[in-house]
């Protein structure tokens, strides 16, 4: 009898656990819209700097420019909405600055303003970035955090790979200032949705206490960091090298992914031909992150190294794409599919790594500094691979690229 008793108990824990995984909060839908718009408009910047007269060395730039603005704006953003207490007005402020801004940038003429125009876009659009994981925390009870981050992310991830489908659709027959429009009209509803499906009540949020969740979905400059929840910073023991390695890599990826399209661009393929490799790179990503999280387990060092040789084979490839220019296309695909299946394994296992190693008092300025090491890293490896290129060519900017995650390797070694 007690045996079957056990049983029963036993099957009802079972039941009761995935009768209550959470239903998650409506709102997340408003964010489809938004992302849509914003992974479909994602390419169109390095593509119309080119059609504007501009080269390597002004994307780079541009996208050193953005990247600093996005860090800085979500860093302003976030404690500003903390001194209110409120996220909502942050939300849609964000949501109505995609239609504001893409349309500005259909009227630009000069490669100048469209740079201008795009760095003050990255600071309104940094509203998105901390402010909504606060409200996710808000929206769910604190047992369910790491579940709806996943599930937030896994909507919006899945958003921005439509938009690059919808991106490569149109562009085969709208001109660059159309494909602004376009996504424009198209981030529309994300702000009439986000105004009726967004509630929520004046709260503080202890950002010490919040574990550090590594969902990401895409590798984007614009977005990053990819959340700042943190506005302190500190170095615990144990981590020094891991901040080091972290640096290397964003400066690598800060070489490889803005130049990428610009390579293409510059060896005669079109706007379709981007638009798919982008697509290859964030689809793969996604499919793969739900599968590398669940089989992570107890082995982070292992699948963070396994992660980053992935990604030294994506920069090999395009090493060896630039010396055999025949070959570039299929080269250059399988160096996106590659970063981008890579990034599933690093993106995972990093976070969870400063999570750990952090002390519980510490765990959220820990994750403030890996954001901000990013950030540095990404800015910086934009800003100086426009001018390597001009001065080196492709190869050689991938070829430091590569021995940069070379060095990243060589300090997680154990």
């Amino acid at each position: 009898m007690s045996q079957r008793v056990a049983v029963a108990v036993r099957n009802a824990s079972v039941a009761n656990r995935y009768r209550y995984i959470p239903k998650m909060p409506r709102w997340f839908y408003s964010f489809v819209p938004f992302k849509v718009a914003t992974g479909g408009s994602s390419a169109l910047v390095s593509l119309y700097l080119l059609e504007l007269g501009g080269n390597a060395s002004t994307v780079g730039l541009t996208f050193a420019l953005g990247s600093l603005a996005s860090m800085l704006g979500a860093l302003f953003w976030g404690r500003v909405s903390d001194r209110i207490l409120r996220r909502k007005p942050f939300i849609l402020l964000g949501f109505a600055s995609v239609p504001i801004f893409l349309t500005a940038m259909a009227f630009v003429k000069t490669p100048s303003q469209l740079i201008a125009v795009n760095t003050v876009y990255a600071f309104f659009l940094a509203s998105t970035l901390s402010v909504p994981i606060a409200l996710v925390l808000r929206s769910v009870r604190k047992y369910s955090w790491d579940h709806a981050i996943g599930k937030f992310n896994e909507i919006s991830g899945w958003g921005w790979v439509l938009g690059l489908v919808l991106g490569f659709g149109l562009s085969r027959f709208l001109t660059m200032p159309q494909l602004f429009i376009a996504f424009a009209i198209l981030a529309l509803p994300s702000v009439f949705m986000g105004e009726r499906m967004i509630r929520e009540a004046p709260i503080y949020i202890n950002r010490r206490a919040i574990r550090a969740f590594g969902n990401y979905v895409v590798e984007k400059a614009r977005y990053f960091p990819s959340f700042i929840l943190h506005t302190n910073f500190s170095l615990p023991e144990g981590l020094g090298r891991f901040y080091v390695a972290f640096l290397l890599f964003w400066i690598a990826a800060g070489i490889y992914f803005p130049q990428m399209p610009v390579l293409l661009t510059s060896e005669g393929y079109t706007r379709e031909v981007v638009y798919l490799a982008l697509i290859a790179n964030s689809a793969v990503s996604a499919m793969n992150y739900t599968r590398v999280g669940a089989a992570m387990g107890g082995g982070k060092e292992g699948v963070l190294r396994k992660g980053l040789l992935l990604r030294a084979g994506a920069f090999a490839t395009m090493v060896l794409g630039t010396l055999l220019s025949p070959a570039l296309l299929p080269l250059a695909f399988a160096s996106y599919i590659l970063a981008g299946y890579s990034w599933a394994f690093i993106g995972i296992s990093s976070t969870a790594i400063v999570s750990e190693k952090a002390g519980e008092k510490e765990k959220g300025s820990a994750m403030g500094t890996y954001n901000v090491v990013g950030s540095a890293g990404y800015i910086a490896g934009s800003a100086i691979s426009g001018a390597l290129i001009s001065s080196a060519g492709f190869g050689a900017a991938f070829g430091l690229a590569l021995a940069l995650i070379g060095g990243s390797l060589a300090l997680l070694k154990k």
